[in-house]
């Protein structure tokens, strides 16, 4: 059985630039994501109405 992803896309907030990724897990606390097309994950968790996580001293954010 084929189970197509969810999808969102992440900004760096220092930079601008956004990433499109699949969503692993979603809930109103928190969501998992992993960037497409590479094995990088990122767990962004909700501030207000966006999810906010860290990578490797980068921070993004999402407002799905």
């Amino acid at each position: 059985i084929y189970n197509k992803m969810k999808k969102t896309t992440i900004t760096n907030i220092e930079t601008g630039i956004t990433k499109n990724c699949d969503i692993l897990k979603k809930n109103d606390k928190y969501m998992e994501v992993v960037i497409e097309d590479t094995t990088i994950k990122i767990l962004l968790k909700r501030k207000n109405n966006l999810y906010v996580g860290k990578y490797k001293n980068m921070e993004f954010q999402s407002n799905l």
